[in-house]
């Protein structure tokens, strides 16, 4: 059966007090995801304004004590056991590779992607990426010879809007036996497609997404990039899938190249538009899950009322897993479309 785009219209009906009470009508929407079923929202359309944030104080409050400048990070991070990393610490450029101190994980790391303690959302280059990305593969590449490592798990919490502790842009990895609950749940169900259907749901995703239209962005020699149908962002979600690639491990250096020249492209794009902090991460599986392809995810963050430092999740997201987008995937892949040339 093809992929299904299931929406369910509906509309709140009260007594408009702007309008000396008279009768409206707003309209939302319910939405299914395509490969797990999880409902989402299109609502809270009316009314949103992303207001802009004013971090400079607090990027200079926080540059003298910040243990990844590089005049602390050799003196403050831990160091690896000479048994998993012999140097202590992986450098590759800019970035450094080094224990997390607050682990999520037998083998958790940060990686400090850059030496400059504040980088703009549009101001990362493709080199200081590279560098970043490569020496968080290095880790895992390093890792994977010990037990229990086989999932790649890497996430980036840009600004505090995403849940940053720290304004130096840094990554969390982590190498596991314990995938979390997304990625296990798109595990699962990838396999019950597959098994249901004979061929890979996220083959079909991209081949119906480009039929659509709606949604997709572009398509490389080694990627594809849509932005998502049910969203975990209140602004749309982007997605890249890797096609034929499992794992993080099997990227080619063509690949990364390629997705580190869209993602500066995309961040250029979303900054445009008044984004200016992100979730990114990375679903990576192993390699004999042929039923499955490694994609990542970058979620905009935005304070919903920056007044009063107002989040972007409230009890609808964190306590019901209900996620509810204010832009319509559509509406954002057509504000990204021009700024992303493979």
């Amino acid at each position: 059966m093809p992929i299904q785009w299931e929406r369910y219209p509906k509309v709140a009906r009260f007594l408009d007090p702007r309008h000396d009470h008279a009768p409206a009508e707003i309209a939302c929407e319910v939405r299914r995801d395509p490969l797990t079923g999880r409902s989402g929202r299109v609502a809270h359309v009316l009314g949103f304004h992303l207001a802009p944030v004013d971090f400079g104080p607090m990027i200079e409050e926080t540059r003298s004590g910040c243990p990844f400048c590089p005049d602390r990070v050799l003196q403050v991070t831990p160091l690896f056991p000479e048994s998993v990393v012999a140097t202590g610490r992986i450098r590759r450029g800019e970035a450094v590779v080094f224990p997390n101190l607050a682990p999520y994980d037998e083998h958790s790391a940060v990686v400090a992607m850059t030496t400059e303690h504040y980088v703009p959302i549009e101001g990362f280059s493709v080199a200081q990426l590279s560098d970043a990305f490569g020496a968080a593969l290095e880790f895992f590449h390093i890792v994977s010879r010990q037990p229990r490592t086989p999932y790649a798990l890497a996430f980036w919490n840009y600004l505090p809007a995403s849940g940053g502790t720290q304004i130096h842009p840094h990554l969390q990895i982590a190498a596991t036996d314990t995938p979390g609950n997304t990625l296990e749940q798109e595990l699962q169900a990838s396999r019950r497609y597959a098994d249901a259907e004979g061929h890979s749901f996220w083959s079909e995703l991209i081949q119906a997404e480009r039929r659509a239209g709606e949604r997709f962005l572009a398509h490389g020699s080694h990627t594809a990039w849509m932005t998502d149908f049910v969203s975990q962002s209140l602004l749309a979600d982007i997605l890249v899938i890797f096609p034929e690639r499992r794992s993080l491990l099997e990227l080619s250096q063509e690949a990364l190249d390629e997705f580190y020249r869209g993602l500066t492209q995309v961040l250029a794009g979303l900054r445009s538009t008044g984004v200016y902090s992100f979730n990114l991460a990375w679903y990576s599986a192993t390699p004999d899950r042929d039923d499955f392809w490694l994609h990542a995810r970058l979620s905009p963050r935005v304070y919903m009322a920056p007044r009063v430092w107002g989040t972007d999740v409230s009890a609808l997201q964190m306590l019901y897993r209900e996620h509810f987008m204010v832009q319509t995937p559509e509406d954002a892949a057509q504000a990204l479309r021009p700024s992303l040339h493979l």
